[in-house]
């Protein structure tokens, strides 16, 4: 799981990063009231943030078409 800023998580929207090949982008609140963008990269499970006591309110904020 890889935990990002939202200037990240926008330039990963963007293209700028896309040899890393992130499939999703999760938005969520975490544990400690924070906003929080998780990364999902090719091969991993698409539900990897699913709602826990550290992923609050879960959407989905980018997904590769």
């Amino acid at each position: 799981m890889s935990t990002v800023s939202k200037s990240i998580a926008d330039g990963v929207a963007a293209g700028k990063y896309a040899e890393d090949r992130v499939v999703k982008i999760v938005q969520y609140t975490n544990a400690w009231g924070s906003q929080a963008y998780g990364l999902i990269f090719k091969g991993q499970n698409l539900d990897t943030y699913r709602a826990s006591d550290f992923v609050i309110n879960p959407t989905t904020y980018w997904e590769a078409s």
